[in-house]
């Protein structure tokens, strides 16, 4: 699953981080103003788990710094429009100046699934502390610096596998886990630290090795989850010092379970009954269709709407001539809820 139809389905924060932008050009200037982010080396290789520490240079200027104020950068590698792997460069430290307008230094783990072009987008004033998120004008955004050539090899690749696909409502289920290396498909051989987390937020916020847990020597661990862990995000990440170095977050596939009921089974030919439900799950913003058989197999869909926050629905259906009529919802498969219909039910136009 893509972090944006992640965001659809959650409404929460992405994963890859929420880019930095520059304030409306009426907006008061930011406290924090970056001059330029410079890497120490021009091109970088990293082979699997491992990381390479990157010097990074900040120069810039912080209305509320003071001294030995830390600041800490933000890189995205990005795959099109998406960025496919951020990174966060440890706390830098002022080595030059003051805390209100100065250079500051540090380094930048990179991860081998940062292959590619390592972009400075953003850079923070204080520690990195993914729960809280930095103040608008204490963050400030970066473009047209260098980037750093990351060539990657042997990069992991995070697969699972459920106990149960979909899983049922209501019911525990189980992940099984496992890092490979993508380039072999084989795993690395050793047992790996690897954090899965179940709190609602955590795949959002985790930082550093808490948490912390070993896999088997073929990169596999099998975790537990309650029935509420269905409908948050259900990740394993593989720990850095600040960011993940690489992470598989998703929701699990859950069945299509449609209510549909009329609000009355006769009506005047002319007129709409309404028809009102909802779809089990996380659906906000899916599409539903209410659908009239025709003829012995065919059905013909009449109207159509999107779900509410509630994963609720009401659909107008026509009454457009005498006699008995057969109608139906159908729930197209949307985030990761599959495709599901109603119980047929009948109105009677009169």
């Amino acid at each position: 699953m893509r972090p944006r139809t992640i965001l659809t389905a959650l409404g929460a924060v992405s994963l890859v981080g929420t880019a930095l932008s520059a304030s409306p050009a009426s907006a008061a200037p930011l406290d924090l103003i970056v001059q330029s982010v410079t890497f120490g080396r021009t091109k970088v290789a990293v082979a699997g788990l491992n990381t390479v520490a990157v010097p990074v240079t900040v120069k810039a200027t912080y209305k509320l710094g003071k001294p030995g104020q830390p600041l800490y950068a933000e890189f995205d590698n990005y795959d099109g429009d998406l960025p496919s792997r951020r990174v966060i460069s440890e706390p830098l430290k002022l080595v030059e100046g003051t805390g209100k307008d100065g250079t500051w230094q540090g380094t930048v783990n990179v991860p081998s699934t940062a292959d590619g072009n390592l972009t400075p987008t953003g850079v923070v004033a204080g520690i990195y502390t993914p729960t809280v998120g930095p103040n608008p004008n204490d963050s400030a955004p970066v473009s047209q610096m260098a980037p750093l050539v990351v060539t990657g090899l042997h990069t992991p690749k995070i697969t699972r596998k459920l106990s149960a696909n979909p899983v049922p409502f209501g019911k525990p289920y189980q992940i099984t886990w496992q890092v490979l290396d993508s380039a072999t498909g084989k795993p690395y051989g050793s047992r790996l630290k690897v954090v899965t987390n179940r709190k609602a937020d955590a795949c959002l916020t985790a930082k550093g090795t808490t948490g912390a847990v070993q896999t088997n020597a073929a990169g596999v661990i099998v975790a537990s989850y309650e029935a509420k862990d269905a409908d948050r995000l259900n990740c394993l990440l593989i720990p850095g010092t600040q960011a993940p170095i690489a992470s598989h977050a998703a929701l699990v596939p859950r069945p299509g379970i449609v209510a549909a009921t009329p609000d009355r089974t006769s009506a005047k030919v002319g007129t709409t009954v309404p028809v009102k439900g909802n779809v089990a799950g996380i659906t906000y913003d899916c599409p539903v269709n209410l659908q009239k058989l025709s003829g012995a197999t065919q059905w013909r869909t009449l109207r159509s709407t999107r779900m509410s926050t509630t994963s609720r629905y009401t659909l107008g259906a026509p009454i457009t001539a005498k006699g008995k009529g057969t109608y139906r919802v159908q729930f197209p498969a949307c985030q990761n809820t599959l495709a599901g219909v109603s119980r047929t039910f009948s109105i009677t136009g009169v």
